[in-house]
């Protein structure tokens, strides 16, 4: 953090306004200790003051007396020696110490003080009273002194009551003037006092507002600015920015929901474009152009895997922004970083491209990125939860060594299902669009071949009722059974293409598939075809055709991939929390491989050498229309087994209905 960061920030300047704040208190209160005892002093020398003048009232009073009653024998001499001349040295040694402590500024003595600082620092006009006082007592002393001569034992107490009378008005006036000095210093010294206490309080006040105004301006309206933009952002205005201002802290919160907002945004972007759009080189485009700079990448390309898991090629790649020339070199799958993905359905880091490269020439795509000036990257597998219809993996690179950091694998991380779901998704789209048009083509071709294919059977009849040689014969046998596989071919693309009429009415499963069973029994003896102890009753919503069909053709499908005398077995289940009724169908024999069995239901995909690739996806779609659920499971433990889950039917028996489904 720069020094202009640091002076900007708000636990700085929080910190300086508070110790701000609490060296402003703290001085107030020692200025007002300090001035509450300065004017314990002032008050005290203004006593003291007082008392000198008192004490120069009271000499010459005690002189007026003695003038007055001047003894008149010896006894009364002395008396007046222990009583008047005692009284006298005591006021003059009264005098000597308080002219003295005002002369040297020192009234510890008088006024004690916890600190030096806190000892009263006297004004002009005073110290010129206490110099003229100084100067009026040295000589009234002196005279004082003079007159009473220097036999202390018998002093000349008449001459001094003399000279206290004659000169008293110069001891009382200098000290009269002395207390009035003192007072109007002591007023002058109260007047500052309560106008410091004032300026204190005006810069406190000031420092209060101050702090005030920062915490309002630097804080609470960014603050108040950064969670209205939370709020709009809560409200959908993703791309909402909050201007950035006011104090550091305050500044990387904006910051940081901004870039939060930028994300939010770029987040809704792709989910709009995953609804809206299915073109596989536009996702990957907009996600070149958005995403760049936010996940660190320089290439994006998506890297399809064949059907036999052998080879890999680059569907689409940009690079910097821009699409890349169509490359469709094939890269060898086994033993490479995207098999490893594949398999392990995780994102792999691949920190150092060239040394990984160098290490392993078979990393032959890995090879190629480094040929592009790639040095780090990341693979991102299509899972089979993203229900992608063919392998792939998109794969995320960029120039600079380690670029993928920390915190961008953990925001790859977090957006990777969202990702995954995306291109998934996308290649379905384009998947369903090539298998529309398929769709659309076959079925034009299935009808217009109806007509020729009947003309061809009815023509082999014709033939085979002819007495022919036994080699024709033969011909004519294998001709009538391809014009029929064809025609059964073409009656399930028709029926695949076609809307579906379903006459729905309530169907008691248990006896139905009981039926069937038996009747499936007596036609296939090679494969035994049981019921396993069903339910009472089971009653679905159901087209009874539609469901003997799906029947026949999930246990012709069981049979033939059961060795022969292997068992195939029905199961009925009736699961009350769900309010279902479950179909299981279970044979032994190999089990289907993981990888294949996502696509078994796809249209024209078939495991089988003669299949045409529609019996699953019909099955399915009729199990759809009927609103159940068909599921797959496969493994070397227990076999093969079909699950087809219906709504069980409650309450009275519904009337017949017909419905036509798209």
């Amino acid at each position: 953090m720069t020094l202009a960061q640091r002076l900007s920030s708000l636990g700085f300047q929080l910190t300086a306004g508070f110790l701000g704040l609490v060296l402003l208190f703290a001085g107030a209160g020692l200025y007002a200790v300090g001035a509450f005892q300065r004017q314990l002093a002032y008050d005290a020398l203004v006593e003291i003051a007082g008392r000198l003048e008192l004490a120069a009232e009271q000499i010459h009073a005690q002189a007026m007396n003695y003038k007055q009653n001047a003894p008149r024998d010896y006894p009364t001499y002395y008396r007046d020696v222990r009583l008047y001349y005692r009284d006298l040295t005591t006021h003059v040694a009264t005098f000597d110490q308080v002219v003295d402590a005002f002369m040297k500024g020192d009234f510890s003595h008088e006024v004690p003080t916890p600190l030096p600082w806190m000892m009263p620092r006297l004004g002009s006009g005073v110290t010129l009273a206490i110099r003229d006082l100084e100067q009026a007592w040295e000589g009234w002393r002196g005279a004082l002194f003079e007159a009473m001569g220097e036999d202390t034992a018998e002093p000349r107490l008449e001459w001094a009551a003399e000279h206290v009378i004659a000169e008293h008005a110069v001891l009382g006036d200098a000290t009269a003037t002395l207390t009035r000095a003192l007072r109007d210093w002591t007023a002058s010294e109260y007047r500052k006092v309560v106008q410091g206490a004032l300026g204190l309080a005006v810069v406190v006040a000031l420092v209060g507002a101050g702090l005030l105004l920062i915490l309002r301006y630097r804080v609470l309206a960014p603050l108040r600015r950064t969670i209205a933009g939370f709020q709009r952002v809560a409200d959908g205005d993703f791309g909402h920015h909050t201007p950035v201002e006011g104090s550091t802290e305050i500044r990387e919160l904006t910051g940081s929901f901004n870039r939060l907002s930028v994300r939010l945004d770029l987040l809704h972007q792709l989910i709009r474009r995953l609804q809206q759009g299915s073109d596989l080189d536009e996702l990957v485009g907009f996600l070149s152009r958005e995403f760049r700079d936010l996940l660190g990448f320089d290439w994006i390309g998506v890297v399809f895997i064949d059907n036999a898991r052998a080879n890999a090629h680059v569907e689409t790649g940009w690079l910097d922004g821009r699409p890349q020339p169509s490359d469709r070199r094939l890269y060898r799958l086994q033993g490479t970083l995207l098999e490893s993905a594949l398999a392990e359905a995780a994102p792999i880091h691949v920190a150092d491209a060239v040394t990984r490269v160098r290490e392993n020439p078979a990393y032959e795509f890995l090879s190629h990125l480094v040929a592009l000036g790639m040095r780090d990257a990341i693979f991102l597998p299509l899972t089979a939860q993203t229900q992608t219809p063919v392998p792939a993996v998109v794969v995320f690179a960029t120039r600079r060594p380690e670029g993928f950091d920390a915190a961008r694998r953990r925001l790859l991380g977090n957006i990777a299902q969202l990702l995954t779901q995306a291109f998934g998704r996308t290649a379905r789209f384009a998947e369903q669009g090539r298998l529309a048009a398929i769709g659309e083509f076959a079925s034009g071709i299935a009808h217009e071949l109806r007509t020729p294919l009947t003309t061809v059977s009815m023509a082999l009849e014709s033939l085979a009722g002819l007495a022919l040689e036994e080699r024709a014969q033969r011909r004519i046998a294998l001709g009538s059974g391809e014009a029929e596989r064809m025609r059964r071919l073409l009656e399930d693309m028709l029926l695949y293409a076609k809307p579906l009429s379903l006459n729905l009415q309530a169907v008691d499963v248990v006896s139905t598939l009981a039926d069937f069973v038996a009747g499936y029994a007596d036609s296939d003896r090679l494969h035994p075809v049981r019921l396993a102890s069903p339910p009472t009753r089971a009653r679905i919503l159901a087209d009874e055709d539609r469901l003997l069909q799906i029947l026949v053709n999930l246990t012709d499908n069981a049979c033939q991939a059961s060795p022969e005398g292997t068992p195939v077995t029905w199961h009925i289940e009736e699961q009350a929390p769900e309010h279902r009724i479950l179909l299981r169908v279970h044979n032994g024999g190999e089990p289907i491989p993981a990888h294949l069995l996502a696509r078994l239901t796809e249209p024209f995909f078939s495991t089988k050498p003669n299949g045409t690739g529609l019996g699953l996806a019909i099955v399915r779609r009729l199990v759809e229309q009927h609103g159940g659920e068909m599921r797959i499971h496969s493994d070397p433990a227990t076999g093969t087994e079909v699950q087809l889950a219906f709504p069980a039917l409650t309450g009275p028996t519904p009337s017949m209905a017909r419905a036509t489904v798209a």
